[in-house]
């Protein structure tokens, strides 16, 4: 189903928890097609992440919620940080079961 784009643009990081190449600039183009706006790409800490993440930065857990729904992501964490140097509102982690939820249209 399509999903109506959003009408504040969202700042998102992508994270690359799985270590497959080129997930999170995959994940990137899609993210910002549907209206994000993706600010930062990398790989997180440790590729060892079996699930995709949606990690609520802000707060602000609708803001979040809209940002794993318009991505298809089941899993929703809220793990605010009191950092005035953070530009993200929500971070995507990618993991493991990427293709089996369908993050990425081309893997259907």
């Amino acid at each position: 189903p399509q999903v109506a784009p959003l009408a504040d643009p969202i700042r998102v990081e992508i994270l690359n928890g799985c270590g497959v190449t080129q997930v999170a600039a995959r994940l990137r183009n899609k993210a910002r097609a549907l209206g994000l706006d993706v600010i930062h790409e990398g790989n997180a800490p440790s590729f060892d992440h079996l699930h995709t993440l949606v990690i609520d930065l802000s707060g602000d857990l609708d803001q979040s919620r809209q940002v794993a729904d318009v991505l298809g992501i089941p899993h929703l964490i809220q793990q605010k940080q009191e950092d005035q140097f953070r530009l993200a509102d929500v971070s995507i982690v990618i993991g493991r079961d990427y293709r089996r939820i369908g993050l990425l249209d081309a893997d259907r």
